[in-house]
């Protein structure tokens, strides 16, 4: 019996013993296969480092009034680790508006952004006509993922960034419209006018879908002149007959010219010109008054018609002249 108990209690050192290994070469393992921490987290930046009009890479020009017209942005990845599944807002104030009239416009961009590389979006944008010539200023957010990689997994973390966007707006259309003439200048109420010009595109490309159109509050209805093609520098006249109404008060009412065109990108554009007619009531000339003759006229011409029956028209005259 003592035997087996010493048998017994050997075994149970020796299990204990196993046990005792297998745990520290467990721990040992655990703590040498721990891979470093994650790194210090830092948002990834942006920098805007280009806004152009129409193209990313050349250089156009936007003009109040613009429709439809295309915004690339440029951004750069400043920071020190990728960004991935980019959105940006683009938010709108006057004179700028998305297409449908809405002051928030939105770009994507799908492929991984690393530390010192760039990534262009597009934006379509409307430019009121009164909007001022020079500098504007617009705020973007910038959603994206930040890639961080450590401990054997990768994690991709929200972050937000927010950065201006400089854009300019510049005064010079690409047709010009010039010698309006409005005949006549002044007219009564319900008088016809004839309005007239001339339209010539300044720029270096057709025109497409060009019209033109007339109105003031003074008319009963506007005018619209279609063109259709404008190319370079080749002067295109137009003209058209409009009623004033016939309850326009009497005074001087503007003439709105506008013409509307679309480049070779889609981009609508606009033109304006104004002009002036008068209404005014005119006057009937006053007829001329015959002076009243007095009864010794009368008789001297009722003998005069009597006397030249009978002797004639000169010896009518003469014997009457003899005779007062």
């Amino acid at each position: 019996m003592s035997g087996w108990l010493v048998k017994n209690r050997t075994l149970t050192l020796i299990l204990v013993g196993i046990i005792s290994s297998c745990t520290f070469q467990s721990m040992f393992l655990n703590v040498s296969a721990q891979a470093l921490p994650y790194p210090p987290l830092k948002p990834s930046t942006f920098k805007v480092v280009r806004a152009s009009w129409i193209s990313p890479n050349l250089t156009f020009s936007a003009v109040a009034g613009d429709t439809n017209i295309p915004l690339y942005v440029t951004v750069l990845n400043i920071g020190n680790r990728t960004a991935t599944g980019m959105s940006q807002t683009l938010f709108l104030n006057e004179p700028f508006t998305n297409i449908s009239g809405g002051q928030q416009a939105k770009a994507f961009y799908e492929s991984n952004i690393s530390p010192g590389l760039t990534a262009t979006t597009k934006f379509i944008l409307n430019i009121s006509r009164n909007a001022s010539v020079g500098p504007h200023i617009l705020r973007m957010r910038i959603d994206y993922l930040q890639i961080v990689s450590g401990a054997g997994a990768t994690l991709y973390l929200e972050q937000q960034a927010e950065v201006e966007v400089p854009v300019l707006v510049t005064g010079t259309p690409l047709i010009t419209i010039y010698s309006v003439n409005v005949y006549p200048r002044e007219t009564p109420p319900g008088g016809n006018i004839t309005i007239s010009g001339t339209i010539v595109n300044t720029g270096t490309s057709t025109m497409s879908n060009t019209n033109v159109s007339i109105s003031s509050q003074a008319l009963i209805r506007g005018a619209f002149i279609f063109i259709g093609q404008a190319d370079p520098d080749i002067p295109r006249p137009f003209s058209a007959t409009v009623q004033v109404r016939r309850d326009a008060a009497e005074r001087v009412y503007p003439i709105n010219l506008q013409v509307k065109y679309s480049d070779s990108y889609g981009v609508g554009h606009i033109s304006s010109a104004a002009s002036a007619i008068r209404v005014a009531q005119r006057t009937p000339a006053t007829p001329e008054r015959t002076p009243a003759r007095s009864p010794i006229d009368i008789i001297y011409d009722i003998l005069l018609k009597v006397y030249r029956f009978f002797f004639g028209t000169v010896m009518g005259a003469l014997i009457l002249d003899s005779g007062r």
